[in-house]
């Protein structure tokens, strides 16, 4: 059975190499930015008084929701 030159994986018709580490990583943590980013507009949006001190647990919320509708997609 023939290997792949790039990943040493078997190569069947539908093969596709895994993707590097450093991408999954760098992807991640892309949409976590963009999450918390979101997370803390939203919380500006309903709440411009800034009644709420809460900016960092909106950014955390925001980041997770981010990776979780990321890995969601992707699977």
């Amino acid at each position: 059975m023939a290997t792949c030159p790039r990943c040493k994986g078997p190569l069947t018709d539908g093969h596709r190499c895994p993707r590097r580490y450093s991408f999954v990583a760098l992807e991640i943590a892309a949409y976590a930015i963009g999450g918390a980013l979101a997370g803390w507009l939203l919380l500006f949006v309903f709440d411009p008084q800034n009644q709420l001190s809460d900016d960092a647990v909106a950014l955390a919320i925001g980041a997770v929701a981010g990776i979780a509708i990321n890995r969601f997609i992707r699977a």
